[in-house]
């Protein structure tokens, strides 16, 4: 059985043109040939879940500054990565999320990441 995508009010937010992959638990979103988002809801390591936010470390502090509900992202392992996290346990997650989605709508130059996998997806 699939399981349903977690957050999924917010596609209504993001803009048209956006491609969804599922993987194992979690939800890519991909726009612009740019993966953006993960959208992530899974029982294992729940201080993994809410969205999962494409950027590069240059961009860490204005993205903060302008939306303090996020943070960084940490993994147990040490492992060091450029990704940010909104937290779906955070009292604003809801607002914070949409306002998320607006930026991505807007192409804020500070989300998103070219990758092999998401410039493939897009012919155009």
């Amino acid at each position: 059985m699939k399981k349903s995508m977690p957050f999924d009010f917010l596609l209504d937010y993001l803009p048209a043109g956006i491609i969804v992959k599922p993987a194992v638990g979690m939800f890519y979103i991909y726009f612009d040939r740019k993966i953006v988002l993960i959208f992530r809801k899974v029982s294992k390591n729940p201080q993994h879940n809410g969205i999962w936010i494409s950027t590069q470390r240059e961009h860490h502090e204005s993205l903060k500054s302008e939306m303090p509900e996020i943070a960084d992202f940490v993994l147990d392992e040490g492992f060091d990565t450029a990704w940010l996290l909104l937290s779906d346990n955070h009292n604003d997650f809801e607002k914070a999320a949409i306002q998320l989605c607006e930026l991505v709508s807007q192409k804020d130059k500070r989300i998103g990441k070219v990758t092999p996998n998401s410039t493939a997806m897009f012919k155009y």
